[in-house]
């Protein structure tokens, strides 16, 4: 989208856009340089952080592209659909349909992760708080959700580093939607933002592809709805297991489950950092 002039049209008509439009689309112009891109980028992750910082609780459904990366090398694309529930500060609940069919329950103290189609389960201790669980999953388990920079507590700071670049790209759509597109670039991992150019700054769209992976793999993730208003009940963070499953231990979950689904499947997950 290019920005009007404002001698392009009247100042009555150009202010009361303005108030109607974010920031980059009401900007004096286009960011020129290098600093002026990773700038208007770094302001509009801010602004997203600040949004998903002040719900108490959010619940979200997605459609995602991930790579599976296999032993040879050889990569494949797998689709599915995904609801991501949490209330802060230390209950979350996700369930996807299609890959591995996970299911994740966390209450504050304990991580139970089931996979449906293999009627498995494995259960762990977890900290107390739903940032420093989503650290453990990753430092300790391999166990990272593609998008779980955007559910810490600032997903700001966990997106952005000192060493940081990239930033404004321009506009595109997401589906119907009008949206700022971010891409930045940091070690070991590429990722893109697209943000709504009117109303809440929830994203649309997040795209990360793991440089310092094994074949880099990629994770693709359509935001499809959003709500941070409606209670969350606390049933909704309670395992629920049928008496058929199988317990296996939480260090070998990755292996194990991609395992049974498939014997050239190598552990690892995505994840942005």
């Amino acid at each position: 989208m290019r920005i009007r002039k404002w001698t392009a049209i009247p100042p009555r008509t150009a202010l009361a856009g303005c108030a109607m439009m974010t920031l980059v689309a009401c900007g004096p112009r286009e960011p020129a340089t290098d600093a002026d891109r990773l700038a208007r980028g770094r302001e509009l992750v801010q602004q997203m952080s600040a949004r998903l910082a002040a719900a108490h609780s959010i619940d979200v459904t997605t459609a995602e592209v991930r790579d599976r990366v296999r032993r040879s090398g050889a990569k494949e694309h797998v689709s599915l659909t995904a609801v991501y529930t949490m209330r802060r500060p230390d209950r979350f609940h996700t369930r996807m349909i299609g890959g591995r069919g996970l299911e994740t329950w966390y209450n504050g103290k304990t991580l139970t992760i089931a996979s449906h189609p293999h009627k498995v389960f494995a259960q762990a201790p977890m900290p107390e708080t739903i940032d420093r669980t989503l650290d453990a999953l990753a430092e300790r388990y391999d166990m990272a959700l593609p998008m779980g920079d955007l559910l810490y507590g600032s997903a700001e700071h966990a997106l952005l580093s000192d060493t940081t670049t990239g930033g404004y790209e321009g506009t595109e759509n997401v589906g119907d939607t009008p949206c700022v597109h971010l891409a930045f670039q940091d070690v070991g991992v590429d990722w893109e933002l697209w943000l709504p150019v009117q109303g809440d700054p929830l994203p649309q769209r997040f795209k990360v592809v793991q440089k310092g992976r094994s074949g880099q793999p990629m994770a693709d993730v359509t935001f499809t709805t959003w709500n941070l208003a409606s209670p969350v009940d606390d049933g909704t963070f309670v395992p629920k297991l049928p008496a058929d499953y199988e317990g296996i231990a939480v260090l070998q979950r990755s292996a194990a489950v991609k395992t049974s689904a498939a014997p050239t499947d190598p552990a690892g997950s995505a994840s942005s950092k």
